[in-house]
């Protein structure tokens, strides 16, 4: 089982799936909680090395925006090979994972208005509930509108 990093030092409680999940919707709805709720985590590739970007379930990422705020010229989806150097695949990719936790976390300035998120526990039929807040413990945390706005491509 994967090792977490919980930056407060207590153990998060994992849940279990009857069966595997990979994208965020499929995840939302075996926990049957809103997509809103479902943490979204994609490890990207940029001009500054590898981010992990947060962002609700429902939204979707703004590349201009996060190049804008890292003042970057280059920001895309890691691949393949750099998901397999970070240990990771789709669907198992959680920002409490020791092996991620040391990288830059960008977090959309969204997640910190809702009660809870969940997320995988870097398996892809388990999962964990926790107060989004934990996500700004990271000391490379940027908080900022990493989402695309509704209607714009």
């Amino acid at each position: 089982m994967p090792e977490l990093q919980n930056p407060l030092g207590m153990d998060f409680i994992i849940f279990e799936l009857t069966s595997n999940v990979v994208s965020c919707e499929e995840a939302a709805t075996a926990k049957n909680i809103p997509l809103l709720n479902e943490l979204k985590s994609l490890i990207l590739t940029t001009s500054a090395g590898p981010h992990i970007l947060n962002l609700p379930g429902d939204k979707r990422a703004d590349l201009h925006a996060i190049k804008r705020r890292l003042a970057i010229k280059e920001a895309h989806l890691a691949s393949g090979e750099m998901l397999r150097s970070l240990n990771v695949r789709p669907g198992t990719v959680c920002p409490f994972l020791k092996n991620l936790w040391s990288l830059p976390q960008l977090i959309s300035q969204e997640l910190l208005h809702l009660s809870y998120v969940s997320t995988n526990s870097g398996e892809l039929n388990k999962y964990i509930i926790f107060d989004p807040m934990l996500l700004s413990f990271n000391e490379n945390a940027i908080v900022g509108n990493f989402t695309k706005l509704e209607g714009s491509s």
